[in-house]
């Protein structure tokens, strides 16, 4: 601290403001070998470059291991309130850094702009914080030249310039950047907010009554008001710790003196104007020791300053106060520095001997002088001047300071849930002793230890309610989901709260003075003492906790695989385990009336469980059981309580919502246990909600346990059962009838066609017997829409056909056809079908004059193949059934034709009867594959439309080569239009399954071209569609026929 006189009255005023700086400037730090110039997160070595070792006070605070943790400070805006920090610098380049203005409010109510005068009426206070101060020695007028030459010559203060360099070098060590260049502060991502408690200086050697002596020339100095609204900016501007590396030049050497300022009424207003600021927004207040300059020891070293030792007689600030002592490389206090004393709860040592930091040259640059002004005041004039920028070394408690400031960056940036107060705390219970055990009087709580303070804390040293609602600062070295991890062993005699909803993990060996669990989730994983009690959130303990009595609130939660000394009463809910677990309870246990036990049980058997050495007395309370992944076995049974000295009481109710209600659990109590047992709940026939569900939900109800179906059944919830019910019950067997009776309307229709040929002027038969042979490509799809019951089916198919016919003179056609063809169908549950047909038929027809009569039969033999895919949670399969069925069709035609040369209409009647048999099958597969009974659908058909046809022809063409055909129709069908199908599953009993019915309505729409490419050769082109609420189906074909 620079020695300067002052008033030795105790009433305090704004000229106590003095800089507190050791006395001279030491010769440069020598380098260490640099390791890395870019850190890495997780290597706290990497991060000792030369830049970093540059200032010795990094490592001795073990601020490298913040570093690997990532944390720099970055988003923490720090403040310094010194003799100006120039931010021009390039060590503050590139950062958010601001410099506050203190100006003094005149008596107009306008600020202080003044600059230069230093005395009479226009004097008043102005500085900017980013500006170092200016300080000027000369010689007054009354010094002969003679003495000035012995002056200069001498070990006295010499005239000359000075850029004081004091703030810059401490704002360097806090926050300068880690950019390669000379050193980098402790917090180098953090902002910095600078103010200036300083006016430029001059001072003068004049001839006095005792000899030659250096007068400081008055000068403004900042009032109370003024400091006060420079609190508030560095409040609004979000500054979390404010750096005082100043003090009284002549702190007061006792108790009695120091006393006497601390408690003096009249100085009051005076100190809160500095306490105020912290119990305004929780401002931290990091203070400078203060420097001597006697010869003593540690022990005998003067006392801490005043403004260092404010807590003193405001009992409130001290949560908000740290006084800084320095230490050297040696860790013993420096020769300079005062000792903690009065201050030791609230002070802590930090580096401060031969600092090197941010510094100020330039000096020669420096022109103008002390001027006196037409008034008589005087004015301190700079014409000329601009600092140089480099690096330098200073002493000093001014020199520990920063770095204490700097490490609460690093820790507000760890710990952004905490208060200042409490990251204060962090870092005084964290240092490392020195000197006499525990807190003394010559290094308070020690050295700052940045490696155990990313830690938390050390001790909980007074009740201490931490609010954890955002993620904790830097990278995450802890498993597991909390979002901080204490792994420290704390100690003290504080209750700890736990707030907020973010789950807290303390994973040393702690003792302090209780635990409230309030909100969120705090977790214990290693040995714990303390009484304890968890009135909201939730207590994790997969550690030991020793508490005789260990209350749980209702609302509140208990949980972990631990081990718990002592009685538990549960009012709230308890859940073993971090899934499945055993809490263990060295004591009495107690299930209070509306508590809730949460057991999730494994279906391998493993189930949450509490062991508890004492009795265990159930008042009532649920017990729910949770579902974890696989299938539970019917006839499981799970312990989830036991208990050495007995067992009283019961359970008041079983919540198993969280199962199937295809599952039933019922509690089962012993002398010393209580369990749960599995059974069959609601029936699978129960769940079912349409025939098909229901039928093959019967059957799998008798099937037996070990069958391979009811077991995964039974896991799911009803909605999920149903799905596995349509997927397993093999609907698409019956189905492939339907499709195969709506499909056999194609080969039909091309019988019926070529019996009706020859009647129309178009293609007219001639006279006397002939023959043709015809050849049909077809290609036909559709759908059958399901009706709830059976899934929505989608074919397709082609076929081909050929046949021959021959017409008598008497007008009868006979004809002979066959072919063969394929449809593949996908249902909405995952089965694939294909129907591979053969056909073999005869048709005839005949006409009288207009009226027509045709007719013919169908034999179609087909090889039917079925794939079925069943999957759902706990049971996958895939079948394949391959069988034959066949198809026979006999149909009668007869219409009525109108018309003349050139068009016709023809009003017409169809009957048919169609019957589809499919013979027994056997699925192969697992537990899914089916066996199916042979089965018959028989279907009649009734048609009533009307077929026209327009024939065209050229002008100069006698015969029409070219005729446009359509139809449409209204289709009837009665008989077995809902296929059934008898199955059963290895082992069980056989159920009725119902496929996609048939449409009783549909609208049937005919349209096409023929042209006749010779005289005996026709080509027909044509579609034909059926449309119904049922499904559709859709064919297209082309037949060439031949006449001869």
């Amino acid at each position: 601290m620079t020695r300067t006189v002052v008033s030795s009255h105790r009433s305090l005023s704004r000229s106590l403001l003095c800089l507190a700086i050791a006395g001279g400037l030491l010769a440069g730090a020598g380098s260490a070998m640099a390791q890395s110039a870019n850190g890495q997160v997780g290597d706290p070595d990497s991060w000792h470059s030369e830049e970093f070792d540059a200032d010795w006070g990094l490592a001795a605070i073990n601020a490298q291991y913040a570093y690997a943790r990532g944390l720099t400070g970055k988003g923490v805006r720090l403040g310094v309130y010194d003799s100006g920090t120039a931010l021009a610098h390039p060590e503050f380049a590139g950062k958010d850094n601001r410099a506050v203005i203190m100006a003094e409010q005149l008596a107009d109510g306008s600020f202080c702009a003044n600059t230069s005068v230093l005395t009479g009426d226009n004097a008043c206070f102005y500085s900017r914080g980013d500006q170092a101060q200016i300080s000027y020695t000369g010689f007054n007028a009354n010094v002969p030249e003679n003495i000035r030459r012995i002056i200069m010559a001498g070990p006295y203060v010499q005239p000359g310039w000075e850029f004081n360099t004091h703030g810059t070098h401490v704002g360097g060590t806090v926050a300068a950047n880690r950019d390669g260049n000379g050193t980098h502060g402790v917090a180098f991502g953090s902002d910095l907010s600078v103010a200036k408690w300083s006016f430029n200086a001059v001072q003068e050697w004049q001839r006095t009554a005792t000899g030659y002596s250096v007068v400081r020339v008055p000068r403004p100095s900042a009032d109370d008001a003024t400091i006060a609204r420079m609190y508030a900016d560095m409040n609004a501007q979000g500054v979390r710790a404010l750096n005082h590396s100043w003090g009284l030049a002549t702190e007061p050497e006792t108790l009695e003196d120091l006393d006497g300022y601390l408690f003096e009424p009249e100085n009051e207003a005076y100190f809160n104007v500095f306490g105020d600021a912290s119990r305004a927004k929780g401002m931290l207040q990091v203070w400078a020791a203060g420097n001597h300059n006697k010869v003593v020891t540690p022990e005998t070293a003067p006392q801490a300053g005043l403004y260092a030792s404010l807590p003193r007689a405001f009992k409130d600030l001290e949560q908000y106060w740290l006084t800084v002592v320095s230490v050297t490389p040696e860790l013993t206090l420096s020769d300079f520095s005062m000792r903690c004393a009065q201050a030791a709860n609230w002070c802590v040592a930090a580096p401060g001997s031969d600092i090197t930091s941010t510094y100020l040259g330039g000096e020669d640059s420096l022109k103008g002088g002390l001027v006196t002004n037409p008034d008589g005041s005087l004015s301190f004039d700079i014409t000329a001047g601009t600092p140089a920028y480099g690096y330098g070394d200073l002493s000093g408690t001014s020199m520990a300071t920063p770095h204490v400031t700097g490490a609460l960056g690093l820790l507000f940036e760890r710990f952004p849930y905490m208060t200042g107060a409490q990251v204060r705390d962090v870092l005084l219970t964290t240092a490392t002793d020195l000197g006499a055990a525990g807190v003394d009087e010559v290094y308070g709580w020690g050295l700052i230890d940045l490696k155990k303070a990313i830690d938390g804390p050390g001790q909980i040293r007074v009740d201490t309610d931490v609010v954890v609602d955002r993620l904790a600062g830097g990278a995450k070295v802890w498993e597991g989901k909390a979002w901080d991890d204490w792994r420290n062993d704390i100690g003290g005699t504080g209750v700890l709260t736990k707030s907020g909803i973010g789950w807290l993990r303390l994973s040393g060996s702690n003792s302090f003075g209780g635990l409230h669990v309030r909100e969120g989730v705090l977790e214990l994983t290693g040995a714990n003492t303390y009484a304890a009690q968890v009135d909201g959130g939730t207590l994790v303990v997969n550690g030991t906790l020793t508490s005789a009595q260990l209350p749980v609130r209702a609302g509140a939660g208990l949980g972990g695989s631990g081990r718990i000394v002592g009685n538990v009463r549960v009012e709230g809910a308890v859940s073993p385990g971090n899934s499945i677990g055993t809490l263990t309870v060295q004591g009495d246990y107690a299930q209070a009336a509306g508590s809730t036990y949460v057991a999730e049980l494994s279906a391998g058997g493993q189930s949450d469980r509490i062991d508890v050495t004492g009795k265990a007395t159930l008042e009532g309370g649920t017990l729910m059981v949770l579902h974890a992944p696989g299938q539970y076995m019917l006839g499981q049974n799970f312990n989830l309580i036991s208990a050495a000295g007995g067992i009283s009481g019961q359970f008041a109710a079983l919540d198993q919502t969280a199962f199937s209600p295809l599952l039933k659990f019922g509690l089962s109590y012993g002398a010393n246990s209580v369990g749960v047992e599995v059974t069959r709940g609601l029936s699978l026939a129960g769940a079912g909600t349409t025939p098909n569900q229901i039928a093959a939900g019967a059957a799998a109800d008798r099937l037996g346990v070990g069958q391979g179906i009811p077991q995964p059944l039974t896991q799911l919830f009803p909605a999920q059962a149903i799905a596995a019910l349509d997927t397993l019950s093999g609907e698409g067997h019956a189905s492939l009838r339907s499709i195969a009776i709506d499909d056999a309307r194609h080969v039909r229709d091309a019988a019926l066609a070529r019996a009706r040929s020859g009647r129309a002027e178009f293609a007219a038969d001639g006279e006397g017997a002939s023959q043709g042979a015809w050849a049909e490509l077809l290609k036909s799809g559709g759908t059958l829409s399901g009706d709830g019951n059976a899934a929505r089916n989608e074919y397709s198919g082609s076929a081909t056909l050929v046949g021959y016919d021959y017409r008598f003179a008497n007008g009868w056609r006979l004809g002979v056809l066959g072919g063969s063809g394929r449809s593949d169908n996908d249902s909405d549950r995952q089965d694939k079908g294909r129907v591979k047909s053969t056909q073999l038929g005869v048709y005839g027809g005949q006409n009288w004059g207009r009226i027509a009569l045709s007719a013919g039969y169908v034999h179609a033999r087909q090889d039917l193949t079925l794939d079925r895919r069943i999957g759902f949670n706990g049971f996958a399969d895939r079948t394949r059934a391959s069988y034959d069925g066949r198809t026979q069709q006999a149909f009668v035609e007869g219409g009525y034709r109108f018309g003349g040369d050139s068009w016709g209409l023809e009003p017409y009647l169809q009957i048919a009867k169609l019957r589809a048999k499919t013979d027994a099958f056997q699925e192969t597969g697992g537990a899914a594959a089916l066996s199916g009974a042979s089965a018959e659908s028989k279907v009649d058909l009734a048609t009533l439309g009307v077929r026209f046809n327009v024939d065209l022809k050229g002008s100069q063409q006698d015969q029409s080569w070219l005729s446009l055909r359509g139809g449409i129709g209204r289709r009837h069908a009665s008989g077995d239009l809902t296929p059934v199908t008898q199955v059963a599953w290895r082992g069980g009993s056989a159920f009725a399954v119902a496929g996609a019915p048939l449409a009783d309505d549909s609208t049937l729409v005919e349209a096409g071209v023929a042209a006749r490419l010779s005289a005996n050769g026709l080509l027909e082109l044509s579609y034909s569609g059926q449309f119904a609420n049922e499904g559709n189906d859709h064919g297209v074909n082309a037949r060439y026929s031949l006449r001869f």
